[in-house]
């Protein structure tokens, strides 16, 4: 649930009104609400805006309730911005985006340096655009934004409190009507306007400062007016539709002033409260805030300061972060690890060194009169020699390395074992030397070609002289035998 939570704050001159909302179906869940006073500086009208001991005590308190949100949403209060509708001549956002800032500058007679600037097309003609501009100083919004990231409470946006509200209206089923309304808030010193929908464009927003002794009435019916005069023939609705939240207006009174159907509205509808409100705070304030937190839960168009000013770069800062962090774990994993291996690469080499020492010395014992040159050749030596010995102790080599006696039989005895049985042979005489064996016989007639035919074919034999004589139908032959080399 925490990834789908946001924290919305709404920044006051005189504090802060903080709600931890959730989106739950079509409504807006407030979890958790709370205000922070504002240090008694700013009660001096010479003192400068101040957010930081605010920040502070917003942060301390979200972890003292333990609060868990993925983003954080903040709404500025009319009171530090200034507004104005001036003429664009582009019609495209990105174009006016590059210009804006020098528009406004001619218009509200600021300094475009020194000022944080945000807008949105109130209406598109043949010409240009009307554009509806926001701009505060930029010393308040650095205080502010700087003020929350030194506490871990960057936010997202950073957007009027007109704009806030106005998302919380545009959720009511009688905002898509056919009677069209003005939207008129109130609380204990602030009134917002809202204008009927625009058939191109955004629903322009007026606000203005209440004070505490004025007559409610007299000034919404001269602000009506003013209102309708503005929308002229294109507001085709009679209807007002007012939320006091501190319940000064007489409704029935302004019905007769302003000429106008008046009715009450409550924008809580649009919400849905877990959490008290706190004692002394003011709703409006609630519901503003949780218009802040509604722009990240929902998609909605947003009027937001932060682009033009000091980029929110939160989520790019902590997978940077993420990335250098993971950067430095590999170079010290791959470090250790190529320290490791150096290691035992030497520790080994070290050990092949003494063994191969200890090697060389018993080869040269081994293998008396043999110089040791490499490993791999002295070990072909040794296993040609340990074969030669197994040759010895079989019978097949004498100790001289030469074949034996036993052996040079044995290979005869196979090459005459591959006569034809039909074949009868006689040995007479086997007489063996260091060389060759003479073998003396006879076979049955024309058998002594089989005979010599299974010399010639023996892959250890090779036949030398061999004379044969036919008697008695006997062949009496003599043939020679070696070895083949």
């Amino acid at each position: 649930m925490e990834q789908n939570r946001c924290l919305g704050i709404y920044v006051e001159p005189d504090g802060a009104t903080i709600v931890l909302a959730a989106k739950t179906g079509s409504k807006i869940e407030v979890i958790e609400q709370f205000c922070i006073a504002a240090s008694a500086s700013l009660a001096e009208p010479q003192q400068s805006f101040s957010f930081a001991q605010a920040a502070k005590d917003i942060s301390a308190a979200c972890q003292e309730k333990q609060l868990a949100f993925t983003d954080i949403a903040v709404a500025i209060d009319c009171r530090l911005y200034r507004q104005q509708v001036l003429h664009s001549e582009f019609t495209e956002p990105k174009q006016i985006s590059q210009t804006i800032k020098f528009d406004a500058e001619e218009v509200l007679a600021v300094n475009a340096a020194e000022t944080a600037v945000a807008f949105e097309i109130a209406g598109k003609g043949l010409s240009g655009s009307e554009v509806s501009v926001f701009a505060a100083a930029a010393g308040v919004m650095s205080e502010i934004i700087l003020a929350l990231q030194n506490n871990k409470l960057d936010p997202v946006t950073v957007e009027p409190d007109s704009i806030c509200l106005r998302r919380m209206i545009q959720q009511m089923p009688a905002w898509n009507g056919d009677s069209k309304p003005i939207w008129i808030s109130l609380s204990k010193n602030k009134c917002f306007i809202i204008s009927p929908p625009a058939q191109k464009g955004n629903v322009s927003t007026r606000t203005f400062l209440v004070g505490a002794s004025q007559n409610r009435n007299m000034l919404l019916s001269r602000e009506i007016m003013l209102t309708t005069a503005a929308a002229g023939g294109s507001w085709q609705g009679r209807k007002i539709m007012i939320y006091d939240s501190v319940s000064r207006v007489d409704t029935d009174a302004l019905t007769e002033q302003s000429g106008f159907a008046v009715e009450i509205f409550d924008p809580t509808e649009t919400i849905t409260a877990k959490a008290e409100q706190p004692p002394d705070s003011d709703r409006l304030s609630m519901i503003i805030a949780a218009g802040a937190a509604a722009g990240m839960l929902a998609k909605s168009e947003k009027v937001d300061f932060r682009p033009d000013f000091m980029p929110y770069q939160g989520k790019r800062a902590a997978f940077e972060k993420t990335i250098k962090v993971l950067s430095i774990s590999l170079a010290v994993l791959f470090i250790a690890l190529g320290v490791f291996g150096h290691l035992q690469y030497y520790k080994a080499n070290s050990y092949r060194g003494r063994l191969e020492k200890k090697f060389s010395a018993e080869y040269a014992i081994a293998m008396t009169g043999a110089k040791f040159t490499r490993g791999s050749e002295a070990v072909k030596r040794l296993k040609s020699e340990i074969n030669r010995i197994k040759d010895v102790k079989s019978g097949i080599l004498s100790a001289t390395g030469e074949e034996s006696v036993e052996a040079k039989l044995a290979l005869f005895f196979e090459a005459l074992n591959s006569v034809p049985a039909s074949v009868d042979i006689e040995i007479e005489k086997v007489a063996i030397t260091t060389t060759t064996m003479t073998i003396t016989g006879n076979t049955s007639s024309r058998g002594y070609l089989e005979l010599f035919g299974a010399v010639d074919k023996h892959p250890k034999l090779k036949r030398g002289q061999s004379s044969y004589q036919s008697k008695d139908n006997r062949d009496y032959f003599r043939i020679n035998i070696e070895l083949k080399q």
